[in-house]
C-alpha cells in the first residue's frame, strides 16, 4: 500500500487522530506524536558514550547501535511514533522497606519504578487499550508495534522532541510538573499522522544545578549529561552485579537493594512534582518486619519489575547490605 505524504494525510485520518488523542489522554498524563523523526540529534554523543565504553558489559547497546540514529533505519516502514509516560509512586510507600536486622533496625531501598506492577505490563495493557479503540480507524495490514525499554530506539531523545521533557545532567527525562519519576513507553505504527509536540522539549533544563553529579555515592555521573554505567549502583544491583572489580556496590552501596534513585531524590524537579501531591514525601515507610529469606521472596512476588534479577542475586545483595550495616548476616 502507498501512503501519502504528512501533508497529504488518509482519507478519514481525522477520524484517526481524534480517536487517538481521545484514547490517549484517558490512559497518559503526558504524550506526544512524531511524524518519521529524523535523526536524533543526540546520535553523536550516543556514538561517543559506546565509545567511551560507558555501557559496561550491556553488549546490546553496542550490537547494530546505528538501528537507533533514526526511526526509518531501526523500523522500516514506520512513519508515526507516539510516545508516552507513565508516573510511578514516589509519595510515602515508593522505595523505603523497614527491616529488623540482626542488632536491631533498618531500612532497604528499592528504585520507585520497580514497586508495585511491572511497568512493562502497564505500559502494554495501557497501549492495548489505546489500539483497541483506534482499531476501526485503521488500515486493515496495520500492526501496532509496542515498544517498553526495549528495541532500537533512543527513548529519551524521542521523548525530548515529543515535547515531554529535557534531558537533565543525570541522563534522564525531566518533564516540569512531573519531575522524573516515570517511565516511557511507545507505540510505533505505519499509518502516517501529524506531529504532536508538548510543551517541554527544551535542550538544557538544569541550569548550573550539578547536585545529582555532587550526590552519586560512586562517581556514576562522570560529567554533566555522561554516565558510566560501569560505577553506576543499578548497572551493579541490577543489570551485571558481577561486574564489579573494584565492588562499589559494596562500598557506597548503602541501603540500595535493587538500584538507585540517589540522583533523582536530589533533583529540585522532583522535589517540586512530590510537594504537589497530596501528603507527598521524598522518602517513602514500608512494612516494620524482619526481611527474612521467605519475606524477600514474598517482596519480589509482589513487585514485578523486580523479577529482573534472581531471588539468589536478591538475597546475596540483601546480605551484602546486612554485612555492610550490622557486620551479622542474613539469617
Amino acid at each position: 500500500m502507498k501512503y501519502p505524504s504528512p501533508e497529504e494525510p488518509l482519507p478519514g485520518i481525522g477520524g484517526l487522530s481524534g480517536a487517538l488523542s481521545s484514547a490517549m489522554d484517558q490512559e497518559f498524563p503526558a504524550w506526544g506524536i512524531l511524524n518519521e523523526p529524523g535523526p536524533a540529534p543526540e546520535w553523536p554523543f550516543f556514538e561517543e558514550w559506546l565509545k567511551a565504553g560507558f555501557y559496561g558489559k550491556l553488549d546490546y547497546m553496542a550490537r547494530n547501535a546505528f538501528r537507533r540514529r533514526e526511526l526509518s533505519e531501526g523500523y522500516p516502514g514506520i512513519r508515526t511514533l507516539v510516545m508516552a509516560l507513565l508516573p510511578h509512586d514516589a509519595g510515602e510507600e515508593a522505595s523505603c522497606r523497614h527491616v529488623t536486622f540482626p542488632n536491631g533496625p533498618g531500612i532497604v531501598r528499592v528504585a520507585r519504578y520497580a514497586v508495585g506492577p511491572d511497568y512493562h505490563l502497564l505500559f502494554e495493557q495501557a497501549f492495548g487499550r489505546v489500539i483497541e479503540k483506534i482499531r476501526p480507524f485503521l488500515p486493515p495490514t496495520e500492526v501496532p508495534l509496542v515498544k517498553v525499554d526495549h528495541g532500537a530506539l533512543l527513548e529519551k531523545s524521542l521523548a525530548r522532541r515529543a515535547g515531554l521533557g529535557a534531558i537533565g545532567k543525570n541522563t534522564l527525562l525531566i518533564c516540569p510538573g512531573l519531575g522524573s519519576y516515570f517511565t516511557l513507553g511507545s507505540l510505533l505504527l505505519s499509518t502516517p499522522l501529524p506531529s504532536r509536540i508538548g510543551e517541554h522539549g527544551a535542550t538544557e533544563i538544569c541550569g548550573s544545578c550539578s547536585r545529582c553529579l555532587d550526590a552519586c555515592p560512586t562517581g556514576a555521573l562522570v560529567a554533566p549529561f555522561r554516565l558510566d554505567s560501569r560505577r553506576c549502583l543499578s548497572y551493579l544491583t541490577i543489570e551485571r552485579p558481577g561486574d564489579d572489580p573494584m565492588e562499589l556496590r559494596k562500598k557506597y552501596g548503602g541501603e540500595w537493594l535493587f538500584g538507585c534513585d540517589i540522583c533523582q531524590e536530589v533533583c529540585p524537579y522532583n522535589a517540586t512534582a512530590i510537594a504537589q501531591e497530596p501528603g507527598g514525601k521524598n522518602v517513602g515507610t514500608g512494612i516494620d518486619s524482619p526481611m527474612s529469606p521467605e519475606d524477600l521472596k514474598a517482596f519480589r512476588s509482589e513487585n514485578g519489575a523486580l523479577s529482573r534479577v534472581s531471588l539468589a542475586r536478591l538475597t546475596s545483595r540483601m546480605g551484602e547490605i546486612v554485612e555492610g550495616a550490622t557486620g551479622g548476616s542474613l539469617g
